[in-house]
């Protein structure tokens, strides 16, 4: 009798224990849960975060616009500098300094011109309003550059059309040189052969292009092109190029390139309709069909290849 009463004791004693067990555990999973609610707080985006697309979005814009305005602000002093200048007596290196400049322009335009379909890209971040109000914005912006384009050819063909005035000498009122024969057959010859000599040498300065080919690695290297924002690849201005990396070509002559690789990336701009991509057993071939306009806004073609 006494060993069945120490047994249902002993039984007795094992649920208790086993209940107060299961009531800290119940306790302890509900301290818990307060941490696993925080956790997730913590995920949840804030405001702040919600806005920082559209706020970025609209800062670019801004940006943009500016860049856009300071373009109109360069191009005029541009025009000045053309007005307040005896092109017919410029040397060849302000010349080509010249040019220089008009080309840096037109790659500036078309920069600006790939930077507005990037944000019209991100349109969506934007509520209705907003995205009628930056798409107005992205028209205005586009029509500005469609003006300062047509200025940029403008002063480009009028810098061209001077290199073919002649230059004017003046006259000697020395008695010698009035009863020597005429000049003109005295001169005329040497001065034609000159003039001829310059006009080929700048007509051949104008039709020079260059052209790189290299792995990413190498073009980043050789710093042709830089990483933007989200691994975007941009190349890099004119000015800042390394050149000795570039095959110097002629346009005139130039038709096509054939690159030892099946995959390659044209990473400057072009217009689709003035090339075509040919592949030949393991290479590509670049084939240009329309020159003028395919280096119409730069002298300069990067191809990435894999």
């Amino acid at each position: 009798m006494r060993t069945l009463s120490k047994l249902i004791l002993s039984l007795l004693a094992i649920v208790v224990v086993a209940f107060s067990s299961c009531r800290d555990k119940d306790k302890s999973d509900k301290s818990e849960q307060p941490q696993v609610i925080r956790s997730n707080d913590e995920l949840k985006p804030s405001t702040e975060d919600v806005l920082t697309a559209p706020q970025q979005l609209k800062s670019s814009l801004n940006a943009l616009t500016n860049e856009i305005n300071d373009g109109f602000d360069d191009i005029t002093r541009f025009e000045q500098t053309l007005d307040t200048t005896d092109l017919s007596l410029l040397s060849q290196n302000k010349r080509a300094k010249l040019r220089n400049n008009i080309l840096l322009a037109k790659n500036a335009i078309q920069e600006r011109r790939r930077m507005l379909v990037n944000i019209e890209d991100d349109l969506n971040d934007l509520d209705e309003q907003g995205r009628v109000e930056v798409a107005q914005t992205i028209t205005n912006l586009r029509q500005q550059l469609d003006l300062q384009k047509a200025k940029v050819d403008q002063l480009s063909a009028k810098l061209h059309s001077s290199t073919s005035k002649p230059k004017v000498t003046k006259e000697r009122s020395d008695s010698t040189v009035a009863n020597a024969p005429p000049k003109e057959t005295q001169v005329a010859p040497e001065e034609e052969i000159k003039k001829k000599e310059q006009a080929e040498l700048l007509n051949n300065e104008l039709n020079e292009c260059y052209y790189a080919i290299g792995t990413r690695s190498d073009l980043k290297t050789h710093k042709i092109i830089d990483s933007e924002f989200l691994k975007k690849t941009k190349v890099m201005q004119s000015g800042n190029l390394l050149l000795s990396y570039f095959v110097k070509a002629d346009k005139r002559t130039l038709n096509e390139i054939s690159i030892k690789s099946k995959k390659v990336n044209i990473l400057t701009t072009h217009d689709p309709q003035s090339f075509a991509i040919e592949e030949a057993e393991d290479m590509t071939i670049i084939k240009i069909i329309d020159a003028a306009t395919f280096w119409e806004y730069s002298n300069y073609l990067v191809v990435q290849v894999e």
